[in-house]
């Protein structure tokens, strides 16, 4: 898969309106690297995944809220805990809240109805709410808030 120009501009996009000084999305073979601050991006400190994780933004400067129940967090698609995986809709910027600093939609433990709201997938500054299909208890959250997601991608089981 490619950086598309709509994918860039939604990154850039995100930026803008983000605190962030920094940004190094890798998507497949394509790197795009933005930096307020004018600088070279830094070399790569991880060894390459077997296989191409999806991109994320570099965290802000300033501290991030905690993420809650940082012990429930999945960190690859083969550890997916049983349950209905919501996937999501379109390439974008995955968003737990409604806006910055404002309290996730779900979190893990929390039962949902079928139709809340479980998160956001952002593109070109359209907010898709990614709703839940199912009634259930929430098992896992699979990206971190403002990582940048692919069509398909699991972004929530419930269970």
């Amino acid at each position: 898969m490619e950086i598309s120009q709509e994918v860039i501009r939604a990154l850039l996009d995100a930026f803008d309106k983000s605190d962030w000084q920094e940004m190094t999305v890798t998507i497949g073979t394509d790197r795009l690297h933005v930096s307020r601050n004018g600088g070279a991006p830094a070399p790569a400190t991880e060894p390459a995944a077997a296989a191409p994780a999806p991109a994320k933004p570099v965290a802000p400067e300033k501290p991030a809220a905690p993420e809650p129940q940082p012990e429930s967090r999945v960190t690859s698609h083969e550890s997916l805990p049983e349950g209905t995986v919501v996937e999501s809709p379109s390439v974008g910027l995955f968003w737990r809240a409604p806006s910055p600093g404002a309290p996730p939609f779900v979190e893990v433990g929390k039962t949902v109805n079928e139709g809340d709201t479980l998160a956001i997938v952002e593109v070109m500054k359209l907010m898709n709410h990614v709703v839940a299909p199912v009634a259930g208890e929430i098992k896992a959250i699979v990206p971190e808030n403002g990582e940048a997601v692919e069509y398909g991608q699991p972004l929530v089981v419930i269970g």
